[in-house]
């Protein structure tokens, strides 16, 4: 089971993607901005983050990746930008899965499906390469 992380103000995102994700084996959590996000990620660390960004505060935005990065190096962070900027280019350069820009998130459960596929191609090539057991 995959755990995925939904960082956002509002509820909605992360009822619809519970609602979406959880009959395909997911386990969605949910943590508002803010010192939430430390605690839930240290202590599920997911394998997937949804970082839903809909104002114009960059620097919480930066600093809820580093701290994602910081428990989990490899998480696949999938940031939704309500706002959309020039001012994002800097937070896509910390290793951003997939940008979604002022778009509804239809899409999610199908980023979300491929960013956990992509984690099982780069485990498998793990496997097969003897750097996992």
């Amino acid at each position: 089971m995959m755990r995925v992380l939904v960082i956002s103000p509002e509820r909605g995102l992360e009822e619809f993607l519970r609602r979406e994700l959880s009959p395909a084996d997911f386990e969605v959590l949910g943590a508002r901005p803010g010192p939430a996000v430390l605690q839930t990620a240290r202590g599920t660390r997911p394998e997937i983050a949804v970082v839903h960004r809909i104002d114009t505060r960059h620097e919480v935005a930066a600093l809820e990746l580093a701290i994602l990065r910081d428990i989990r190096p490899d998480v696949r962070i999938i940031l939704v930008s309500g706002v959309p900027s020039p001012e994002d280019a800097p937070l896509l350069e910390t290793g951003v899965f997939y940008y979604l820009a002022a778009s509804p998130p239809l899409r999610l459960p199908e980023l979300v499906r491929a960013a956990a596929a992509s984690i099982l191609q780069e485990t498998s090539a793990k496997v097969r390469q003897g750097e996992l057991r």
